[in-house]
């Protein structure tokens, strides 16, 4: 009887050291796993940068333009932000806004819109340890006049820019309202000037993306930013202007495509839904009254 016992008793001690070890093992593996499998990192991170102001109060132009009276949005202004992105070391700059020579109070312009720039670019990137020639990448949504007011800065930096955009930007068109030939010939000879046939994985990790966006102009493009903590965020360029535009669909009167804008539009609220995302409206004055700015980031 003993003996059986003891029989019994060493049979259990060494299944369970089986078992043990087993066990161990597969919470090795799942842990090794876990480590290797591609996922959003807090190390991505999002800053809002102050890159000018347009008020629209006084401008005469407004309906024209846009197709609806003042009143149909609810501040007849635009902000002009720009991004900086951090993936693991590496650095993008969306858009470059006004120029870093505008007033930094509001000053009326011939078309009676009032320009402001409170803070530069440069002095925003610096004192966040990102000085321009710092920067991997640089990549622009379309070229008129107020997403490239600082180009000179990156002369030397890689430009990511549709070639569609380039293309169309060069052309001589009464309709091309925005861009400004001199600004248009400059990049066209920066010597890092990537030219882009649709969508582009920035980091070729998944989680930045450049979105092919015609509409506006013939190579408009968006950006997405999966971040980690807050959830992605789509960055709309000029794909929408306003807010109100997402249940009105108004567009404004220049833009290259109406059908091709209507179709970008509808892209971005769709991805927006399937990611459970944001759609930022990039120049929404009451949308970019909430942002938290620089220094303080979404990750």
């Amino acid at each position: 009887m003993g003996t059986l016992y003891g029989d019994a008793k060493i049979n259990l001690i060494m299944n369970y050291n089986f078992f043990f070890k087993r066990l161990m093992a597969c919470l090795f593996l799942l842990a090794l796993l876990s480590a290797c499998a591609p996922q959003a990192t807090p190390s991505l991170r999002l800053y809002v940068l102050e890159c000018g102001y347009m008020d629209m109060v006084q401008w005469s132009g407004f309906e024209s333009f846009y197709g609806v009276p003042k009143s149909a949005v609810e501040v007849p202004a635009q902000a002009n932000p720009c991004f900086l992105i951090i993936n693991n070391g590496k650095s993008l700059l969306w858009d470059a806004g006004l120029s870093d020579l505008t007033p930094k109070e509001p000053a009326m312009s011939d078309l009676g819109v009032e320009f402001s720039m409170p803070i530069t670019l440069q002095e925003q990137l610096a004192l966040l340890n990102s000085p321009l020639e710092s920067l991997n990448y640089f990549a622009i949504s379309h070229l008129h006049f107020d997403h490239v007011g600082n180009w000179q800065y990156f002369k030397d930096t890689e430009t990511l820019l549709q070639e569609a955009e380039l293309q169309g930007a060069l052309v001589s068109d009464e309709n091309n309202i925005g861009y400004v030939n001199d600004i248009i010939e400059g990049i066209a000879a920066f010597k890092n000037l990537t030219l882009l046939q649709g969508d582009h994985d920035v980091f070729g990790d998944g989680l930045v993306t450049l979105l092919s966006t015609p509409g506006h102009t013939a190579g408009h493009q968006s950006l997405i930013v999966k971040l980690a903590n807050y959830g992605p965020v789509i960055i709309s360029g000029d794909t929408i202007h306003f807010s109100e535009e997402r249940e009105h669909h108004f567009y404004p009167a220049f833009n290259t495509s109406k059908e091709e804008s209507q179709a970008s539009l509808n892209r971005l609220l769709a991805l927006e839904m399937a990611l459970k995302g944001e759609l930022w409206v990039q120049h929404d004055p009451i949308q970019h009254a909430k942002r938290k700015l620089a220094p303080n980031f979404y990750d």
